[in-house]
């Protein structure tokens, strides 16, 4: 089975419920298809839920996404408040680390509680 998401808008949040094998490849399409999604619908808040995701992808890959998603992020004047849910192997953190690094307002969290009131908390902060 390859990487398949479910794309649902909740209000001013984007949900992306993503399962099946990993592969470089597959999340990278699945990250560009979020990405795209909430530029389309205009929503700056994503949680993306991988705890239906199976499979380990090198260290390097990890980087690579990272860097690539904060790329295609500012090419496409796109700068989401992003959480992702998962378990290592799946989300070890490492990818959204780089993005991080980068720029991307991105977390890790175990569960969807947590990292829904995270991302909420973007509605309260001031700019």
């Amino acid at each position: 089975m390859s990487l398949q998401v479910a794309l649902e808008p909740d209000g001013d949040l984007l949900l992306a419920i993503v399962s099946g094998t990993t592969s470089f490849h597959a999340i990278w399409e699945v990250l560009k298809q979020i990405c795209d999604t909430a530029s389309q619908r205009n929503l700056s808040l994503i949680l993306v839920d991988a705890l239906g995701a199976h499979g380990v992808i090198p260290t390097f890959d990890r980087y690579a996404l990272g860097v690539k998603l904060v790329m295609y992020c500012g090419e496409h004047k796109l700068w989401p408040r992003i959480a992702f849910i998962g378990q290592p192997p799946v989300v070890d953190g490492f990818g959204v680390l780089v993005a991080k690094n980068r720029g991307l307002d991105a977390e890790r969290f175990p569960d969807r509680k947590d990292a829904l009131d995270w991302v909420r908390a973007a509605r309260t902060r001031v700019l």
